[in-house]
């Protein structure tokens, strides 16, 4: 039988490691579920000391309780302990025989959301599902150098700023895997868009009236409005509605 009282190793859930990657060793999600997850994440802490201290991140509707911070899938000390979790036995059967490699939202380390952070628009409307607004620009690195992730955050948070100082409900929103921050306007149920007759609400109408143009890196982005006919008219590329995110 692992002992499982042994010393944390290099990697395992110490604050030493920043990579994005770690076990799941539980999920979690209905009523209570954070209060579960905590307890969770308590008792393995107690009872098997070898895998580090467990903590929680946010996934949907629910949270995952996962241990240590590894840069890659690949990496030794991730591997081991994957192979820790897997290998822990008792009272007959193995608790975490499901365990796996997870890559954790960028999100996660992000710290507390700021003022005008599209995540606190969910936070106003706990158990609602149906939330949406409209995405008017994107700035990103487009994978390239010319811009930096810095640079990216701070042209949303600005533009925001500048519409918010106009009166207009405007949100940012960081998604640190993909280097990109999005900017968008007013918040709508689940009546913000008809597909039965494909109309939107009126309100969703008057923003995408004021606002016709999405624009990408501060800049008009043209596309054609056959995707499917080279040979179509360009046109710029308009706004659209998305769904607030939950984390």
């Amino acid at each position: 039988m692992l002992d499982a009282s042994a010393p944390a190793r290099r990697g395992a859930a110490s604050g030493l490691e920043d990579g994005r990657w770690s076990v799941l060793l539980g999920t979690f999600s209905g009523v209570g579920y954070r209060e579960r997850a905590d307890a969770f994440a308590r008792d393995v802490a107690r009872r098997f000391p070898a895998l580090g201290s467990p903590f929680l991140e946010g996934r949907g509707e629910g949270v995952m309780v996962v241990v240590g911070r590894f840069e890659g899938p690949g990496d030794a000390d991730a591997q081991d302990t994957l192979g820790l979790a897997k290998a822990i036995s008792t009272d007959g059967r193995r608790p975490f025989a499901t365990a796996m490699l997870v890559r954790r939202s960028a999100a996660a380390d992000a710290g507390p959301p700021k003022p005008h952070d599209l995540r606190t628009l969910r936070a106003t409307a706990p158990g609602r599902r149906d939330l949406y607004t409209l995405q008017i620009a994107v700035w990103s690195t487009l994978g390239t150098d010319e811009i930096s992730p810095a640079r990216v955050r701070r042209e949303a948070e600005s533009m925001v700023t500048r519409l918010r100082a106009q009166g207009v409900e405007a949100w940012f929103h960081h998604d640190a895997d993909s280097e990109t921050s999005t900017v968008t306007v007013g918040s709508f149920g689940s009546d913000a868009y008809d597909s039965r007759s494909t109309l939107y609400a009126p309100e969703v109408e008057r923003l995408m009236r004021r606002f016709p143009t999405q624009l990408v890196n501060g800049e008009e982005l043209l596309v054609r409005v056959d995707p499917g006919n080279p040979q179509s008219r360009m046109r710029p590329l308009g706004p659209r509605l998305v769904e607030v995110p939950f984390d």
